[in-house]
C-alpha cells in the first residue's frame, strides 16, 4: 500500500497551490465604507441643533431657523468626510462622523444634538470642532486666568469611541476654546477691565485632555476673565500697549486713545 502510494505520488504530484494559516495568522480587515466627500457649512445652535448644508444650499436658503430664545453657538466650513468633536458642558466630547448627517436647509431646525448622540440629562454643547487628520491643537481659556493648548490628536481613539469624558479641565468655568492650526493672537477682558493680548505660542502645551493649564492673566477675588477670542486688528490705536512678552501678567487698563473710540 504504502508502495503504491509512493508511486501515485511520484508520477501524479505537482507542488501546493494553496498554503495553510493558523486563525492567528489571518489578518482582519475593518471594510469601511466610501463616504462622498464634498463641501459643507456646519451649524449648531446653543440650545444642541445641529444642521449640515451644502454651498448651494446655503446660497439659496437665506435665514438660519432657530427655536424662539435659541440662537448660533458656532458655524464651521467643513467636508462631508470629516469628523465632528462636541464639547458639552459636563467636560465631555462627543465623537461622530459629518457624514452620519442628512443634508439639511436653513429653513428647518435641524437634528437635536443631545438625542443624537446621547448627551446626559441636561447636558448641552459648549463648542463644536470638525477635523480629517487630528492636526492642530486646542486653547481652551478659564474664568480664573488660566490656559491650555491640547494637541487635537489626545482626542484620537483607535476604537470607534462616542463619548470622552474628562475632556477638559473643570477647576475652572470654560470662558472659550479655539481649534488652531498655526500661531495666532488672542484678546482677554476681566470682569475688572483688564486686558491682554495674548501670541498663543506663550500658552503651555498638555498631553492631559484636562489639564488645569497655567495662569496667563492674573485675576484678583472676585474678577474673572470673561472674554477671550481672536484678535481683530484695529480693536485697539496701539496694540502694542496690550501685548504680553511673558506669562503671567495682569493685563493692562484701557489706554485714554482707546476710551475715545
Amino acid at each position: 500500500m504504502i508502495k503504491q502510494l509512493q508511486e501515485i505520488s511520484k508520477k501524479y504530484g505537482k507542488p501546493r497551490k494553496t498554503q495553510l494559516l493558523y486563525p492567528d495568522e489571518i489578518e482582519q480587515i475593518d471594510e469601511e465604507e466610501e463616504v462622498d466627500d464634498y463641501a459643507v457649512t456646519l451649524f449648531l445652535s446653543k440650545a444642541g441643533y445641529f444642521k449640515k448644508i451644502t454651498p448651494l444650499s446655503l446660497r439659496m436658503g437665506g435665514e438660519q431657523k432657530y427655536k424662539e430664545g435659541d440662537e448660533l453657538l458656532c458655524s464651521i466650513d467643513s467636508d462631508n468626510a470629516a469628523e465632528l468633536l462636541v464639547f458639552t458642558d459636563r467636560h465631555q466630547v462627543y465623537k461622530c462622523k459629518v457624514s452620519e448627517f442628512a443634508d439639511s436647509k436653513a429653513s428647518v431646525l435641524g437634528e437635536f444634538l443631545p438625542q443624537k448622540l446621547g448627551f446626559d440629562a441636561n447636558e448641552v454643547p459648549v463648542a463644536m470642532f470638525a477635523t480629517r487628520d487630528y492636526s492642530g491643537y486646542l486653547a481652551f481659556f478659564f474664568a480664573n486666568g488660566k490656559a491650555v493648548r491640547v494637541p487635537v490628536n489626545a482626542y484620537e481613539t483607535k476604537q470607534n469611541r462616542k463619548k470622552l469624558i474628562n475632556a477638559y479641565s473643570d477647576a475652572a468655568p470654560l470662558v472659550s476654546v479655539y481649534h488652531l492650526r498655526e500661531d495666532a493672537e488672542f484678546y482677554l477682558r476681566t470682569s475688572n477691565n483688564r486686558h491682554l493680548l495674548l501670541k498663543s505660542s506663550l500658552i503651555p502645551e498638555k498631553v492631559t485632555r484636562n489639564a488645569n493649564g497655567v495662569t496667563v492673566l492674573s485675576v484678583k477675588s472676585k474678577n474673572t476673565v470673561v472674554l477671550a477670542e481672536p484678535y481683530q486688528a484695529g480693536t485697539f490705536v496701539k496694540p502694542d500697549g496690550y501685548r504680553a512678552s511673558s506669562i503671567p501678567v495682569s493685563g493692562f487698563l484701557l489706554k485714554e486713545a482707546d476710551k475715545k473710540k
